[in-house]
């Protein structure tokens, strides 16, 4: 089965708060400075998978099973099905793509659901449940300090995308910058743009290898209920697809960076500073993704596009 999971930032529109806004006292810091409440996820290692899915439904999560077109043994008959009175079809499609489980947000206007809810593949395993559940987590955490709506991130991300590809392509066709004005939009569009990039590298592709990372160790120091040698090699394939999307991206924007900074000159101070400030945080957290993929005690090197 083709490995997609899909967490809650990957296709998530619109966050709000569910907690109090507060510092999260008892959660732990991990890769990439996310924070999760370990002491939540660590009752799930000794549980048999009918137990995992009743303690989610106990934090009211609702799970329900989705068809596996590959027919593979069903392993939680108990759960309902995930209709499209209920789900959107357009997540529902993504499991005919591969996927085995989604996180979905109540404040997500987009998925239309009214409680924090888990798909899974109805051949699912102890692995993806709490990989799911992870991505929740760390969302709980989040909104504990930062209550921003993702909506109004992704609202600038694609605001700036637009408006930095409009004053590139105007800067290719006349090989130069029209103007100061020109010259400063097509900078700060490209910082606001970078910015959330990072963003969501950190929400998406790294956060996926976080949980993975996360898990492979429990599946070391734990012996999880559940957990076997197939799981870690599928985990194997998973981590370096998303570690490698992340590689990527993070490539294309320093490519930018570099492009840029050739365009400037010492009379830009101001432009320079803030494009190095941006293009500094992209470069320390792609080689701190390369420091966390290779932590995970994989060996296959990540590849550099060119």
């Amino acid at each position: 089965m083709k490995l997609i999971r899909l967490g809650a930032a990957v296709l998530s529109l619109l966050f709000t708060a569910s907690v109090t806004l507060a510092d999260c006292l008892d959660c732990t810091t991990v890769d990439f400075d996310k924070q999760i409440q370990l002491h939540l996820l660590t009752p799930m290692l000794n549980m048999n998978l009918q137990q995992k899915i009743t303690y989610l439904q106990s934090q009211g999560i609702d799970v329900f099973r989705v068809e596996d077109t590959e027919k593979l043994p069903v392993t939680v008959p108990y759960l309902p099905y995930a209709t499209e009175d209920i789900i959107p079809k357009k997540f529902l499609k993504v499991f005919s793509e591969g996927a085995i489980g989604l996180y979905m947000t109540e404040s997500n206007y987009a998925y239309g659901v009214k409680n924090p809810t888990i798909l899974l593949i109805e051949s699912t395993d102890d692995w993806t449940v709490i990989h799911e559940y992870a991505h929740y987590l760390f969302d709980r955490a989040r909104m504990m300090t930062d209550n921003t709506r993702e909506s109004l991130h992704l609202m600038h991300t694609e605001d700036a995308q637009e408006d930095f590809f409009e004053a590139k392509e105007i800067y290719r066709n006349w090989g130069q910058y029209r103007d100061d004005d020109h010259k400063r939009r097509t900078i700060q569009s490209f910082v606001l743009y970078a910015k959330m990039q990072l963003f969501f590298e950190r929400s998406a592709s790294l956060e996926e290898t976080t949980i993975e990372k996360l898990l492979r160790k429990y599946h070391v120091t734990h012996k999880p209920h559940g957990f076997g040698h197939k799981d870690i090699e599928r985990s194997d394939r998973y981590v370096f697809s998303t570690s490698q999307k992340a590689q990527e991206s993070l490539r294309l924007i320093l490519e930018d960076c570099v492009d840029l900074a050739k365009t400037l000159n010492a009379q830009d101070k101001d432009l320079l500073k803030e494009l190095s400030v941006v293009c500094s945080q992209a470069d320390l957290l792609k080689k701190d993704a390369v420091r966390v993929y290779e932590s995970t005690g994989l060996k296959k090197p990540l590849e550099e596009s060119n």
